[in-house]
């Protein structure tokens, strides 16, 4: 992404304090982002069932809990190399306190560190942008499309974004307040690290490229080359360390795994050219409805007049430039794999919105923002009309789309409610009134995740609990094993122990007091009665007679052709075996 070539020009102001950001704690914007990103994220927290990657890192936590073992990640008792273990550690420490890795245990981190976010980029944007700006910049993080889908959820992201994308903005609060070099070194490494372990080396490398070039840019050497820099690499090597060394002492074959399996498969030459395409207007996708923002840059006059008031966010904009090639030219990468710099991205967005609301914008500019935020409430209306009609619709089309009145009508009032507040801020220029105004905007945008999102959901949602008790009940809680890793939804639902073996070759490699066994059933290969498709596509018949005693489909929603399905079996000689011993103390007990 070239950078504009009105940065050439930027004249940088000496380091020091900066003339906003003091008692950025007290301001009234502070507290009512806070309380918007709780009122958001906390309530229905656990109204959706386990869906995507959470029941993976989730499982995790459990045998940790259950074997006493905190180093080595595992699935099923074998180990499972694919990230670090810090995420499975913060459910963990829940499930501590719960007493169980339940649906508040694996979401709550997630939340806490989507509210952590937001409010560390409020912080650090008060360096260089007005309470308005900082306002902004904190909203259109907390409230954007891929943040809402995934800041609630206990996947990866919202702990990776918090301290991958947080140690970018702490490093360049303490460049701007002008901390010393080991003190800003050292606090943005640490974050760094706490990223690795979380999800890998993304972090520290996303912090040391970032850093370099600007300070390239800026052609300050001493500092990128200072002893304070290898003192915060000290301290990423040693915060990393603690885990990594008794890990490798354990389990060194894996080390490699854990930091580069799932990063290997992202960068391969089939569908690079559709990719690179596409993934710019995903990234704007995930970011709206506050993506809209940034069009404002691409006015040259808005462009200068924003970078000569505000020549700090060149930061975020070097940020942005250096580090998107790792997705953009990655033919496996998906949105959420740059959430770690929406909170770069979020600042910018920031100083636009800043810039569109201040007198000293052109009046094109503020004209259009004003008509952005009617289109948003005229959205929010059509959106009103659209649950009307689908709830008043014949057509099972609309099945799961459908709302429950009480919700429609509770939109109707919010879409409401924001339009006065709205048509309220532009009848005087105050900039409470203006700062409102985007509150109720992002109001708006969270209740349609919370509320019409998650209705979708639970209509459609996909809950196996029954088949998996019906199971349990005819097999007597027989010992269930499966043949190589079952499906982590599977093993998370089940919630007791599942052995794992290899597929077998011969009869002889199940125990003979197996008789129940499951696996996946991998969706589009044949699959007969007797034989089961491998992991690498090869027929692989069972060794021996079994029958079928059910099949589930775990994949979250409701599917015709479920991408995840496990089918439980039963062993026919273990059967007869158990048949045999049944009689033979039967005619035992007559004599």
């Amino acid at each position: 992404m070239p950078l504009p070539s009105a940065l050439a020009d930027i004249r940088f102001p000496a380091s020091g304090p900066p003339p906003h950001g003091a008692r950025w704690w007290r301001e009234w914007q502070f507290f009512a982002l806070g309380l918007l990103v709780a009122a958001i994220y906390f309530p229905r927290l656990t109204a959706a069932p386990v869906c995507g990657e959470e029941s993976r890192w989730a499982t995790v936590a459990r045998e940790m809990l259950d074997s006493g073992d905190l180093v080595v990640p595992r699935q099923q008792g074998t180990v499972f190399p694919e990230r670090p273990p810090l995420g499975s550690w913060a459910m963990a420490a829940v499930a501590l306190v719960r007493g169980d890795v339940d649906l508040w245990a694996i979401r709550i981190p997630s939340a806490l560190a989507t509210l952590a976010a937001s409010l560390l980029i409020y912080a650090c944007a008060r360096s260089l942008l007005t309470p308005r700006g900082a306002l902004a910049a904190g909203i259109a993080y907390a409230t954007c499309g891929q943040v809402l889908a995934l800041g609630r959820l206990g996947e990866s992201e919202a702990l990776f974004t918090l301290f991958a994308g947080g140690a970018l903005l702490v490093w360049q609060h303490g460049y701007l307040r002008g901390w010393s070099p080991a003190r800003l070194w050292c606090t943005a490494y640490s974050l760094a690290a706490l990223g690795a372990l979380v999800k890998g080396l993304q972090a520290p490398v996303y912090l040391l490229v970032v850093t370099a070039s600007f300070l390239a840019m800026k052609r300050e050497w001493r500092m990128l080359l200072s002893i304070g820099h290898v003192a915060g690499l000290a301290c990423f090597t040693a915060i990393v360390a603690l885990w990594v060394v008794p890990f490798s002492l354990r389990e060194p074959a894996a080390l490699a795994d854990v930091w580069t399996l799932l990063a290997r498969e992202r960068f391969a030459w089939g569908g690079l050219v559709r990719h690179v395409a596409e993934y710019p207007a995903e990234t704007f996708g995930c970011l709206l409805p506050w993506s809209v923002a940034l069009l404002v840059f691409v006015s040259p006059s808005a462009r200068r007049a924003i970078l000569a008031s505000r020549p700090q966010l060149l930061f975020f904009i070097v940020a942005v430039a250096v580090t998107y090639p790792s997705v953009w030219l990655a033919s496996g990468a998906r949105g959420r794999y740059y959430m770690p710099l929406y909170p770069s991205i979020a600042i910018l967005i920031g100083g636009m919105i800043e810039y569109c609301t201040s007198a000293d914008a052109i009046a094109g500019v503020r004209a259009a923002w004003l008509r952005y935020e009617r289109a948003l409430l005229g959205a929010a209306w059509l959106a009103a009309l659209a649950m009307i009609g689908m709830n008043l619709s014949v057509s099972e089309r609309f099945a799961d789309a459908r709302q429950p009145w009480t919700f429609v009508l509770l939109w109707m009032g919010a879409a409401a409610c924001a339009g006065v507040v709205c048509i309220w801020a532009t009848r005087a220029a105050i900039a409470a009134r203006a700062d409102v105004a985007m509150l109720s905007l992002a109001a708006l945008v969270g209740l349609a995740y919370t509320g019409a999102m998650i209705n979708s959901r639970l209509r459609g949602a996909n809950d196996f609990a029954a088949q998996l008790a019906t199971f349990e009940h005819a097999s007597g809680s027989r010992p269930l094993v499966s043949l190589r890793r079952v499906y982590h939804r599977f093993a998370y639902c089940y919630g007791g122990e599942i052995p794992q073996f290899g597929w077998p070759q011969l009869a002889e490699d199940v125990p003979s007091n197996v008789e129940y066994f499951c696996f996946d059933k991998l969706p589009g290969y044949f699959d007969p009665p007797d034989s089961r498709e491998s992991q690498r596509g090869t027929t692989a018949p069972l060794p021996f007679a079994w029958e079928r005693v059910t099949e589930i489909a775990c994949d979250p929603v409701k599917r015709k052709d479920p991408h995840a399905t496990v089918v439980i079996g039963r062993i026919r000689r273990a059967v007869e075996q158990t048949a045999s011993r049944e009689a033979t103390a039967s005619r035992a007990a007559l004599r």
